[in-house]
């Protein structure tokens, strides 16, 4: 998926370049300002998609974590429990089957989701950046987002034959996360000079941003969907024999840090305005429980700057 929404960006960005505009920002009538002059504090909107890396998607397969963060075993799992971990989890499997009696199915760790994958998620933020000059300037940024993991889990109904096995149901389990971002970094517009010295004015220049960021994770849901029969069941929320709420799960948190780097393409939209397209690669660290994984992260942003 990262790979179509990269080619997507880079096609938009071969007809942005194609664009020929000639913007000019000016100040009080007087005519074009001054690279120099753009000298100051600015402020925008971040927005985009956010591709979290699947290496850390399997945190929500079902297994859960003990109060220390550390992951349990198949037979105190929370799907395990899910499923068959009481007499009224059994009665609710057997419905999700069809009504078959507890003894007609069964459910090991061979059931277990194998592979759980993250889609992107919806990012939106504040940008605030300093310019020295019209190609140079920090800037920092603090965004959240919700990234999603599902995958698939089975349970096996049992019809007689031997080898066992042999009728599959699958379900769906789903897990979702909270992220904020915090950046610091660079931001560096290139080719003006060029484009300067064939007596253009572009509005449209590439730039690249370099820097470094912190990830806050939290831990935010992991439930199973049994179908219309049964409906969702959600893995934090523990009972006992008798059906009576017990406990709930420790809801974890962590924090790392990390850098990234951006490629993208500067809009200059009439006085006030500049728009960044871009793409983001960022190396975070993600640390929740037991976990704490440094991956690779990617993002397609748009921020757009009030000049």
């Amino acid at each position: 998926m990262n790979k179509r929404f990269i080619t997507l960006f880079i096609s938009l960005c071969g007809v942005f370049s194609q664009v020929q505009g000639q913007v000019y920002n000016y100040a009080d009538g007087e005519g074009p300002v001054s690279p120099d002059s753009v000298k100051g504090l600015y402020f925008g909107l971040n927005l985009g998609v956010y591709f979290a890396n699947n290496k850390t998607a399997n945190f929500y397969d079902g297994y859960g974590y003990s109060r220390d963060g550390g992951k349990l075993g198949f037979t105190n799992s929370w799907l395990n429990l899910a499923i068959q971990g009481s007499p009224q989890a059994q009665n609710r499997t057997s419905d999700a089957l069809g009504g078959i009696t507890a003894d007609e199915w069964r459910f090991d760790e061979s059931d277990m989701p194998l592979q759980m994958t993250f889609g992107g998620s919806f990012l939106y933020g504040a940008h605030m950046r300093y310019m020295f000059n019209s190609d140079f300037g920090l800037f920092s940024e603090i965004y959240g987002t919700n990234p999603v993991t599902t995958g698939q889990f089975t349970i096996q109904k049992q019809t007689g034959n031997p080898l066992g096995n042999d009728n599959l149901e699958s379900f769906g389990i789903r897990g979702e996360e909270q992220r904020l971002l915090i950046t610091l970094g660079i931001h560096r517009v290139l080719g003006r000079k060029a484009a300067t010295a064939r007596g253009k004015t572009p509005s449209i220049l590439p730039y690249f941003d370099l820097g470094f960021n912190a990830t806050f994770s939290k831990f935010e849901a992991n439930f199973i969907n049994l179908g219309d029969l049964a409906g969702n069941v959600d893995l934090t929320v523990f009972f006992n024999n008798q059906g009576q709420f017990t406990d709930a799960a420790n809801i974890l948190t962590g924090a790392g840090v990390g850098g990234f780097a951006a490629l993208g393409m500067q809009i200059t939209i009439g006085r006030k305005f500049t728009i960044d397209l871009g793409y983001v690669a960022s190396f975070e660290q993600i640390n929740l429980g037991e976990l704490n994984q440094r991956a690779l992260q990617s993002q397609i942003v748009l921020k757009a700057i009030y000049m």
